[in-house]
């Protein structure tokens, strides 16, 4: 490698910008030796040339990443309210818990992974309430209801430190503070599990589905 070859590439936050995916799926992707980098800086650090990095997904230029899996968020909802992570990128702050479906899984199977290894926490997949193609990402999202398998086990840690500072359990009042944007059925399916503890019985069958 020349010497000056370093300053054409760029970092993998920088690299996952210009694809228009968030710097852990370009992560996981070099892990599972989708995609290898243009070079490892002395310190570990991944550095890529984007025109490679994009012959490598199969993007055309201005192309987007279609065949991408699709990504499953997890709506964790207890007495405590709404299982949420803050990022360690901050992109945003604060989000649910999320990640890629693998080969052979289901988006129930998915939601149930993500959250056990990101939080330690054993849940329960329910019903899918909704999947939208992500205004920002142009990502297929999948979002899936979901609960503890014991309402008296509901402790939860950072299990991956890699992408989260922290997580908890947020009053629902809080969620479309923390996540300004949530998409609406996910708000709605929110509320009416509030509504429904709180015995409002204002809120129609039809919204505490999440339709």
């Amino acid at each position: 490698m020349s010497a000056d070859r370093p300053d054409r590439l760029v970092t993998t936050a920088k690299a996952a910008a210009g694809l228009g995916v968030d710097p852990a799926t370009l992560w996981r992707w070099q892990q599972a030796g989708r995609v290898t980098p243009a070079w490892i800086t002395p310190g570990g650090h991944a550095r890529w040339d984007m025109a490679a990095l994009r012959r490598q997904l199969g993007i055309s230029p201005g192309g987007g990443t279609m065949d991408d899996p699709p990504v499953v968020a997890a709506v964790v909802t207890s007495a405590h309210g709404v299982l949420v992570g803050r990022r360690r990128d901050d992109t945003p702050p604060w989000t649910l818990i999320a990640g890629e479906m693998q080969p052979g899984e289901t988006p129930a199977d998915t939601a149930v992974r993500e959250v056990r290894e990101e939080t330690g926490l054993r849940i329960t997949a329910g019903a899918e309430i909704g999947r939208r193609v992500h205004p920002q990402t142009g990502r297929t999202m999948i979002y899936v209801a979901a609960r503890p398998v014991d309402a008296d086990d509901v402790a939860v840690t950072v299990a991956d430190d890699y992408e989260l500072l922290d997580v908890r359990w947020v009053p629902t009042a809080d969620v479309a503070r923390l996540l300004p944007g949530l998409y609406e059925p996910v708000r709605r399916h929110v509320e009416a599990l509030s509504h429904a503890r709180s015995g409002d019985t204002s809120v129609s069958p039809e919204a505490r589905e999440g339709h």
